[in-house]
């Protein structure tokens, strides 16, 4: 390797978006560009996830789903504001991602995400997902630090010294079928609930009937005895 090349990633007066480029170079990734739209987060992960930006919606959607059903999870990091309110504002389009959301993303999707940054002194960030110690996929990002992330995919004969690989797309439709699976549990779940209310509604309305029937049954017995 150049002694150049070497040299280059030693010195401190590098902006952010040099200092990212040279250590995308130096780890073998190749940078897929997400529109600046305020998107940039939920882009980059959806191109990992189904291999297109433009499922950025269905992204957001499921990771305010997954926000939602579990905030004691993550409102601890958020000190900014109502933890409500931050899960309302992140449901709006445009709305930028931060840590917190890719935090439920490695947790919604059991997936280890690999941040490449601009960071001066954390040039790695991994996020792991809280159900899984050795996820079986992992996922690449850039991060221009405060301003952008980028979907980014190992070159080929590369191997990153985060130590990840690119995923397979056998991996990709496993992943997908335990999705699937945990969705069709917590869908059964909520049936189940709900037939529970329902029964417990209809055992209520029949103990009240029962006991306006037997007060009236005294009623008519205390006019009986009146009358005789």
């Amino acid at each position: 390797m150049p002694k150049t090349r070497i040299k280059s990633r030693c010195l401190d007066d590098l902006n952010d978006q040099e200092r990212l480029q040279d250590r995308l170079e130096w780890e073998g990734y190749t940078e897929i560009k997400m529109k600046s739209d305020g998107n940039c987060q939920f882009r980059a992960l959806a191109d990992q996830l189904y291999e297109t930006s433009d499922l950025h919606k269905r992204v957001r959607q499921e990771i305010v789903k997954q926000l939602k059903s579990r905030p004691k999870g993550y409102k601890g990091f958020v000190d900014k504001m109502e933890f409500s309110q931050y899960v309302k504002n992140m449901s709006s389009d445009s709305a930028w991602g931060d840590e917190v959301t890719l935090k439920a993303a490695a947790d919604v999707y059991g997936v280890k995400i690999v941040l490449i940054t601009s960071i001066k002194d954390n040039p790695t960030i991994v996020i792991l997902p809280k159900s899984e110690k050795e996820p079986g996929r992992v996922i690449h990002l850039s991060y221009l630090a405060g301003i952008h992330y980028n979907s980014i995919h190992l070159n080929k004969g590369s191997s990153s010294s985060s130590g990840s690989d690119t995923t397979s797309m056998g991996l990709q439709r496993n992943n997908n079928k335990k999705e699937k699976k945990k969705n069709e549990k917590e869908e059964k779940e909520e049936q189940k609930n709900k037939a529970n209310e329902e029964n417990k509604e209809n055992n209520k309305e029949k103990k009240n009937q029962k006991e306006n029937k037997n007060k009236k049954g005294l009623h008519r017995q205390f006019d009986y005895s009146h009358v005789m």
